[in-house]
């Protein structure tokens, strides 16, 4: 569905220098057009809407997209600044208050994730969601009281074992009342299907992007693997998250109003010995 306005085009070439699949070329009028294209992905269009927010005149419509329908870029003299602030200021969040996050504030978030960077674009991720404070706690409690038989019988997440399990346990008197979710009231869960892509580093980029959107919106976030591994040893209430089983979902983001509010950001920083400067002759 790719259109270019003939009297908008200046025929500048930058729509065809952008485009990964390299549909794009300039016809006999020096005005851009596409070759056909029959599929989507890495074989035909990657759906990335790089030549739509590439074209200086606004030339260029796409997958139903009109450029006039796009967010311009920040200014980098005002975006930076910014974004170092909401890097400094996002803190993982283990106390919430008991109230629900407007879903639209929610579903918002999580739509625009279809603009993080994924391996070939493939966009194979997707997200199940737990979106009422009261279904997590419902969730949480079957969870909770399985754990808690198994613990009994002496069975434990795989990659972490008694001891870790008992250290939680004794954290939950003082700085993780809920050891778990960590008192989230939402749950969002990315997964993709394994040996297809790179689902494996696109939930990755999804949960730090998710935790980032989470700072920048006054909201609380945590990036939780625990309960994941503790889903792997009850599969009778993983299959309540209705997740295809050859998906791979190793991490939860917990996303609520913090209970707790910060005054200032942290002030760590990468130990300069860390990081390590190439040359070449």
């Amino acid at each position: 569905n790719f259109q270019a306005d003939k009297e908008k085009c200046i025929g500048c070439g930058l729509c065809t220098k952008v485009c990964p699949g390299q549909l794009l070329y300039l016809d006999e009028d020096r005005k851009a057009a596409t070759v056909e294209v029959d599929t989507l992905g890495w074989n035909g269009c990657w759906r990335c809407e790089h030549c739509l927010a590439v074209c200086p005149k606004g030339a260029i419509r796409i997958l139903g997209k009109k450029p006039e329908d796009s967010l311009p870029p920040a200014e980098p003299s005002e975006a930076a600044p910014m974004l170092d602030a909401v890097l400094a200021n996002r803190h993982t969040c283990r106390r919430y208050l008991d109230k629900n996050v407007p879903k639209e504030i929610l579903y918002d978030m999580i739509s625009r994730l279809g603009n993080i960077p994924n391996g070939g674009n493939h966009m194979l991720l997707e997200y199940t969601v737990i979106d009422d404070k009261e279904q997590v706690k419902r969730f949480r409690k079957l969870v909770y009281d399985r754990m808690e038989e198994l613990a009994a019988q002496g069975v434990y997440p795989a990659e972490f074992g008694e001891k870790v399990y008992r250290d939680m346990k004794r954290w939950t008197s003082l700085v993780r009342p809920d050891m778990l979710f960590c008192g989230a009231p939402h749950l969002v869960i990315p997964h993709g299907p394994r040996g297809r892509g790179e689902c494996e580093l696109d939930l990755v980029v999804a949960c730090t992007q998710l935790d980032l959107q989470c700072a920048a919106r006054g909201l609380g976030s945590s990036i939780i693997s625990f309960p994941m591994g503790v889903l792997a040893t009850m599969p009778e209430i993983r299959a309540l998250l209705q997740i295809p089983d050859h998906h791979y979902a190793p991490l939860i983001v917990g996303i609520g109003y913090p209970e707790i509010r910060y005054r200032r950001g942290s002030q760590r920083k990468v130990d300069p010995t860390k990081i390590h400067t190439l040359t070449f002759e």
